[in-house]
């Protein structure tokens, strides 16, 4: 247990200093105008819903995300959208418990990230993970993921997930063939580079 808690402790701190590098020195690339705060006036009560929000996902709650999360909220980076609202999210969970059940491993990182400017401004809670897919042949799919949480007022109004759909589809044992071989296309024969 000690082990797990400094090697969870070392990840937090690697993060930590990868998050803040990257924000001090090249603040322009990090789309974040001043410094990123680990500590907030709601963190704990954030980090309760999102604990929540993701229990949720995991059990097929939908009454619990859409206690937690605004009527607006945007989900993006599931399966092959963009993203999605709040009913097209459920739909498509929904269906996706239809041939596989999702479970979530319990020894994640959290990690509560404040941003006071720019683009990405507001209060985030930031999650890796590992999900496991069960399908009723009995195979298993385990994969990481992260998801970046966004909240407006105590409430979530955005999700992130980023994980790699294509160990999904080659776990499933389907091919991924690249695209057709793009012809050459001449219009920048002779082309030097100078105006």
């Amino acid at each position: 247990m000690k082990r797990r808690n400094i090697f969870t402790s070392n990840v937090l701190f690697i993060l930590l200093c990868c998050l803040t590098g990257a924000l001090g020195i090249q603040p322009a690339m990090a789309q974040v105008d001043g410094q990123v705060s680990l500590d907030f006036p709601a963190e704990d009560k954030l980090m309760e819903v999102a604990h929540e929000t993701v229990k949720a996902y995991e059990m097929g709650n939908w009454e619990a995300l859409r206690r937690n999360a605004t009527k607006d909220a945007r989900f993006y980076n599931l399966g092959s959208y963009d993203s999605l609202n709040l009913d097209q999210t459920i739909e498509y969970w929904t269906e996706g418990r239809k041939i596989a059940s999702p479970v979530l491993s319990e020894d994640g990182v959290w990690l509560a990230v404040a941003v006071p400017q720019g683009p990405r401004e507001g209060n985030w809670i930031l999650h890796w993970g590992t999900n496991t897919l069960s399908y009723p042949t009995g195979e298993t799919i385990t994969f990481p993921y992260h998801v970046a949480i966004k909240f407006r007022d105590e409430n979530v109004s955005q999700i992130h997930f980023y994980y790699d759909n294509n160990r999904i589809i080659r776990a499933l044992g389907y091919e991924i063939h690249p695209p057709f071989k793009e012809e050459k296309n001449n219009f920048l024969e002779g082309y030097d580079g100078k105006q």
